[in-house]
């Protein structure tokens, strides 16, 4: 029956193909080249990992997410059994246990792996505090400069999206919080038209120093999995330190930058229209002087680059030479010279790998025309050669600038990579690789940093120090300055990985190795129940399924597009060979592509592809030991 069961799943597929073990063992450098191409998608589709999601979650029958789905998924998840009923059953029934089983859950971790990190902040009352927000993880907040973290938003929310967070500095009012949710690139299912897209759901609140949370009610429409609210998708939310006498709040959310003057309790349009023609990328920063500079992406009908000195009359200062068609447009202001901000763009057919990079500096009047000196540094944005080294946002999934506080011509520029320049990318000679891939240019990952650069901010009293957020977590430096940059990694319990998968040996009883597949964070091994353990990389690129063999005699994993692979680990998850055993001539995988061992015996393999189903009745032969 165990058997018949196993078959009859595999079969629903629709798909089939019989496996090829590669008897050649790869170089290490090719094995890495392997896992970490395309990792968000490819130069041809970037949208890889969208589409896959929305795949999953979508009515076959349709094509479309369900309507209204998350109120099913309540009414069913009220249905089942909760923790305190089977602690009452048990008591009831004495040593029985609810359905012959008491669950128990304990964490696992991983303790020393971050997730994708879009929002990132230092509390300007305390730097031993920090925040920062997981894409799908929920805000967290440590104490201690981020040698510990917890969790400060409740399980019960609707969505644990954070993509932007902003503070209060003023003073008297530093315990105000705001973040927002909804990634618009990158979400975690996504594709088939916005009604199918799983978004965000508004503005969240926190007035005790982000220890709780409260949504701001009038930016919630309580539909996540429904695009019907402008509040879906934050890109960004900026404070006026300045205004001393209004709680005045900006919001930059798909098509519209909103103006609150009472911290949020209602919005006014600043820029852009509530009509189509929308822009969909949008940005918005305010000085410390109360100048506010805003962006939106061409198309709409309020495209370009905007400047106000009060959020409610505003001036076009879109530069002469600016590109055409322009998507998303990233805002570093100088803190140290009020007048001088950046501008990055993806700028598709212009600019230096489709991207554009220009320096303004305020002169006098609103800014436009001669009021306002504009600088093009595109042809300085840094290319450092194939495969990784040239400026990459992946169709802006990842793009952020920042100006060092105390010098204007610090800058520092993030796609995939994280760049650094000390004379404002006037010039090449002066800009370092300093994040993401290895400086080695080989696709290997820089030594506590990751790919996919999401955020970044300088220590205020000490701004050598600087924190980054991106697809791996929280990374800290002590000398941004540094001619060969190190960082530390502060995820120290920083719970916001997002797992495909998980396997365990189903052939030991009471064995407590696992392994999972993580997006962007490869595979990774534990051999301990404890939750502060650190865990062990057996692979990169996209952790997708994976497998245990009963017994552990081998492990099989997988990344993004199909790879696979067959490995011998030891019990502390030291790899001593591995082999690529996805099968020859197979076609059609999904970018995360299933797998299954067969239960009755862990070496008969079935694998889904395109249109197939493929088998591999022993996957054990042909392996070099």
């Amino acid at each position: 029956m165990k058997t018949k069961r196993f078959l009859l799943a595999a079969v629903s597929c629709g798909m089939a193909l019989y496996f090829i073990v590669l008897s050649m063992k790869q170089p290490a450098i090719e094995k890495r080249l392997q896992f970490d191409e395309a990792a968000v998608g490819s130069d041809d589709d970037p949208q890889a990992r969208w589409k896959y999601e929305f795949k999953r979650l979508r009515d076959p029958a349709t094509g479309r997410i369900p309507e209204d789905v998350r109120e099913k998924e309540v009414a069913f998840a009220s249905t089942l059994p909760t923790k305190e009923a089977m602690l009452l059953t048990k008591r009831a029934q004495s040593q029985r246990t609810y359905a012959g089983q008491l669950l128990s859950w304990s964490a696992r971790g991983p303790y020393n792996v971050g997730g994708r990190t879009r929002a990132l902040a230092i509390d300007a009352s305390n730097e031993t505090i920090m925040l920062a927000g997981g894409a799908s993880g929920g805000m967290w907040r440590s104490t201690n400069g981020g040698s510990t973290w917890t969790r400060t938003t409740s399980l019960a929310f609707i969505t644990q999206s954070v993509t932007c967070l902003a503070q209060d500095t003023r003073s008297g009012k530093t315990g105000t919080w705001y973040y927002g949710t909804g990634e618009f690139s990158g979400g975690s299912a996504r594709g088939g038209g916005d009604d199918a897209s799983y978004s965000g759901d508004g503005i969240y609140k926190s007035s005790n120093g982000g220890l709780t949370w409260n949504i701001l009610s009038v930016t919630s429409s309580g539909r996540p999995q429904q695009f019907d609210n402008f509040f879906d998708y934050i890109w960004n939310i900026a404070i006026d330190p300045s205004n001393s006498v209004q709680d005045e709040v900006y919001a930059a959310t798909y098509g519209v930058v909103w103006r609150s003057t009472n911290g949020g309790t209602t919005w006014t349009v600043a820029r852009g229209t509530q009509s189509s023609p929308f822009s969909s990328l949008v940005d918005v920063a305010v000085t410390s002087s109360g100048v506010v500079y805003a962006t939106l992406s061409s198309g709409g009908s309020h495209q370009g680059i905007w400047r106000s000195t009060d959020g409610a009359a505003w001036t076009q200062i879109t530069p002469t030479g600016w590109p055409s068609s322009y998507r998303r447009i990233v805002i570093g202001t100088a803190s140290s010279n009020q007048n001088v901000v950046y501008f990055l763009a993806e700028t598709p057919s212009s600019g230096a790998n489709n991207h554009s990079l220009w320096k303004y500096t305020y002169q006098s009047g609103d800014g436009s025309g001669s009021g306002g000196q504009w600088v093009d540094l595109s042809a300085n944005i840094p290319m450092f050669g194939d495969p990784v080294g040239n400026f990459d946002s992946q169709n802006s999934y990842d793009l952020v600038i920042k100006v060092k506080p105390d010098n204007e011509n610090v800058v520092v520029i993030g796609g995939t990579n994280l760049y650094r320049s000390t004379d404002g990318f006037a010039t090449r000679g002066n800009t370092d690789w300093i994040g993401g891939y290895a400086t080695a240019n080989n696709i290997s990952q820089y030594a506590n940093q990751h790919p996919d650069q999401h955020s970044f901010v300088f220590l205020p009293s000490n701004p050598n120090v600087a924190f980054s957020g991106h697809d791996g977590g929280v990374s800290k430096t002590t000398n941004i300055l540094s001619s060969q940059v190190t960082w530390s990694s502060l995820n120290n319990g920083y719970y916001t990985t997002q797992f495909y998968t998980i396997a365990v040996d189903h052939g030991t009883s009471g064995n407590n190795i696992l392994i999972g597949g993580l997006q962007d964070n490869g595979t990774w091994f534990s051999n301990t129940a404890s939750s502060t353990n650190a865990w062990a990389e057996v692979g990169s690129g996209d952790g997708s399924f994976c497998g245990i063999a009963d017994g552990r005699s081998f492990y099989l994993y997988s990344v993004q597009n199909g790879k696979m692979y067959r490995s011998i680990l030891n019990d502390n998850g030291v790899e001593s060979s591995w082999t690529r055993v996805d099968p020859t001539g197979a076609t059609g995988y999904l970018f995360i592509n299933p797998f299954v061992l067969d239960p009755n015996d862990s070496k008969v393999i079935y694998v889904a592809g395109g249109d197939r189903l493929w088998r591999n009745s022993d996957i054990d032969s042909g392996f070099l030991q």
